[in-house]
């Protein structure tokens, strides 16, 4: 395989194909002149690799990396991040096959709940948080997702929801909330929780990055938003 031969005749720009697959990865190749949107990766961290170019990599939370050619820069997940490029770029991506891009905008707010199951029971919490499959109908809702992480007093819920402006979770709060928690029947489930609103971007990316550390995701717990 021959990246230049892969690049050479791509005229757009912006362009990204995976040219690989190995166990659960993948390594992608792209071409970028100009501004990509912000975004993170909830589920898998990214490696970059440049092969041509400069590729500029802004990060809420801190400045910017210049990564030049035959220099690598990772990314955790969570990491709230954008690439960008003056001049024509080609880099190599390597992240999970199955990871999956959020897109993040001004005006998004986060919440983080944080919850101990009760007598340390992790399964009737974990069907419950599987039943709230209704959000993704609400208006507003970018993504909800968690999973389970293991403290000094046992185990821990952390769940996460991504909401496109504090007025929508308002909202949701007020007319539609306690309707979907009484059909999940999660009452009951848990001995303690600690919800926190968090608005400003840096902060967001930081909770990201910081509560997805040691975190072991649970697929049912994820709902996508198709309003949001």
């Amino acid at each position: 395989m021959n990246f230049s031969d892969l690049t050479k005749d791509i005229k757009e720009k912006h362009a990204n194909f995976i040219v690989s697959e190995v166990n659960n990865h993948c390594m992608r190749i792209a071409v970028l002149q100009g501004d990509y949107v912000w975004h993170f990766h909830p589920d898998s961290d990214e490696l970059f690799i440049v092969l041509e170019g400069e590729l500029l990599i802004d990060f809420k939370d801190r400045g910017t990396e210049a990564v030049k050619p035959n220099d690598s820069l990772l990314i955790p997940r969570g990491a709230i991040h954008r690439t960008r490029a003056n001049v024509r770029t080609v880099n190599l991506c390597m992240e999970k096959t199955s990871a999956e891009t959020v897109i993040f905008a001004e005006g998004n707010v986060l919440k983080l709940i944080q919850c101990k199951p009760a007598g340390q029971n992790k399964r009737p919490f974990s069907e419950a948080q599987a039943k709230w499959r209704p959000l993704q109908n609400i208006n507003g809702l970018i993504r909800q997702w968690g999973g389970w992480r293991e403290s000094e007093n046992g185990p821990e819920a952390v769940i996460m929801a991504l909401w496109k402006t504090k007025r929508d979770y308002l909202q949701f709060m007020e007319r539609e909330h306690d309707l979907i928690y009484e059909r999940t029947s999660q009452k009951g489930t848990f001995e303690s929780s600690d919800i926190e609103l968090i608005e400003n971007p840096i902060d967001i990316s930081r909770t990201l990055e910081k509560r997805v550390l040691g975190l072991v995701l649970e697929p049912e717990w994820t709902v996508n938003g198709v309003r949001g």
